[in-house]
């Protein structure tokens, strides 16, 4: 049995996500393919467009076998936790083979070749990208320059396509970290495979670039990545080109309400946005304002540099702007800057709204971190994956939580303050999407995991 992971949030899922889904499993080879997704808020600090398990449903209607979903501690935190974090659930189910990821290059090559560099040299990385960021530098520009000089100061950097006299690294050439860095799905792959790396040391060296059909089910229970080229425009992109029905979930947010939606997505996830009434303007950061603005007021006396993220400079600046708050993505704009990412700053006020402070096991360096992932909670599946899901039961070194009120049996007493914490973060996502959308209130605590056929 051959199980491939994708790693995602589908927020919304559109043809883009199916096409990876069905490249994943034909040239993989894949007899299963299984989703850790994103529960109610997404990496860049903002909730989701629609809940959890509506997002399920268009995953396994469009292919997926299995969701199960990544602790919020991770889904909120920068590239390098989040990535960390859902590898590390995905090495503790013992049952995946291949991790397939999209990037720009479609070069598989530019990321395994890069991940063992930056992990052996991460302090001195870390201390040329401080640098490069006080300077005002935008983060994927710094740390194109903090590794395009310590390679040139090395004499392992080719300016010369054709150089080969380097061995591996000659693939580095200064076009191709220009590559590498330059958009954010290729700086999530690289994440991916130094996570790998770190996971699977020389094992993970001497077979990352075998193929994913040569890879056995029993290959010394490595995960080997597997690289997708994306399709249609960028990351960030809010157009949408003639001719081409794939589209970045950005500009699908921005035509929830306009017909012109259903070109860029699968029929069965637009029927699932017409039966919950979805085609309307999605939930945002600014739908949250009143709450963050009162968990700000109520601790402004004390500030913010516990949470994740927040260190005690941006902690002052947040306590110095409280007066001007108008909204939560006002507030952002207030507080970013040359050497803080917007993305940052929405990351930090989700975790002070959120209560997610930063955890000690974060705070190790990269070399000792250990991440704590102690539980996969299943969100869905399809009735036939069940021999995947009796071989998670068997082999997994973590418990598969599919039903909430049995976590606190199958647990210790710091796992389940981890899945509290989901827990809260779902009913807060709830306290505001519920109204909103006028539907229920969805019990996290008593939702069982969707079962299609």
């Amino acid at each position: 049995m051959r199980t491939t992971a994708i790693i995602a949030e589908y927020n919304p899922f559109h043809n883009g996500h199916q096409f990876q889904i069905e490249q994943t499993r034909r040239q993989t080879e894949a007899d299963f393919i299984l989703i850790v997704m994103s529960g109610d808020f997404v990496q860049r600090g903002a909730p989701a467009f629609c809940d959890k398990y509506t997002r399920t449903k268009m995953a396994l209607s469009c292919g997926a076998d299995v969701v199960i979903e990544l602790p919020s501690l991770y889904a909120l935190s920068s590239a390098e936790f989040f990535a960390g974090g859902a590898i590390d659930l995905l090495r503790q189910l013992q049952v995946i083979q291949t991790l397939s990821f999209g990037s720009e290059s479609g070069d598989l090559s530019l990321f395994t070749d890069c991940a063992p560099f930056l992990l052996q040299n991460n302090a001195l990385v870390h201390a040329r990208l401080k640098d490069r960021l006080k300077s005002g530098c935008p983060y994927p520009a710094a740390m194109e320059y903090a590794v395009t000089e310590i390679l040139s100061e090395r004499g392992l950097l080719s300016f010369d396509l054709s150089d080969t006299r380097i061995g591996p690294l000659s693939s580095l050439s200064s076009a191709k970290i220009h590559e590498l860095f330059s958009s954010p799905n290729n700086i999530l792959a690289l994440e991916y495979c130094k996570a790998l790396y770190a996971a699977y040391g020389c094992a993970y060296e001497n077979a990352r670039n075998q193929r994913p059909e040569s890879i056995g089910q029993d290959s010394e229970n490595i995960i080997y990545p597997f690289t997708l080229k994306r399709q249609g425009n960028g990351y960030h992109s809010l157009s949408f080109e003639d001719g081409t029905a794939f589209i970045s979930a950005s500009a699908a947010r921005s035509i929830l309400d306009s017909a012109a939606l259903q070109k860029y997505i699968p029929g069965t996830v637009y029927d699932l946005l017409v039966q919950n009434n979805l085609l309307t303007p999605p939930v945002t950061e600014n739908h949250f304002s009143t709450l963050l603005h009162y968990k700000l007021l109520s601790e402004q006396e004390r500030g913010f540099a516990g949470y994740l993220d927040c260190d005690p400079d941006l902690s002052d600046k947040i306590c110095k702007c409280i007066p001007d708050f108008s909204s939560f993505t006002g507030f952002c704009g207030l507080l970013k800057s040359k050497d803080i990412t917007y993305a940052r700053v929405s990351r930090v006020l989700m975790h002070i709204l959120l209560n997610i402070k930063t955890p000690d096991f974060f705070k190790a360096p990269l070399h000792q971190r250990k991440l704590f992932v102690p539980y996969a909670r299943l969100l869905g599946f399809r009735q036939g994956a069940a021999p995947l899901l009796h071989a998670i039961k068997k082999s997994s070194a973590i418990p598969l939580l599919s039903k909430p009120a049995d976590a606190r049996f199958l647990l210790s007493k710091e796992a389940y303050s981890l899945l509290k914490q989901d827990f809260f973060c779902s009913s807060v996502y709830e306290s505001v999407a519920a109204p909103y959308r006028d539907r229920p209130f969805i019990n996290e605590r008593k939702q069982s995991p969707i079962v299609m056929p």
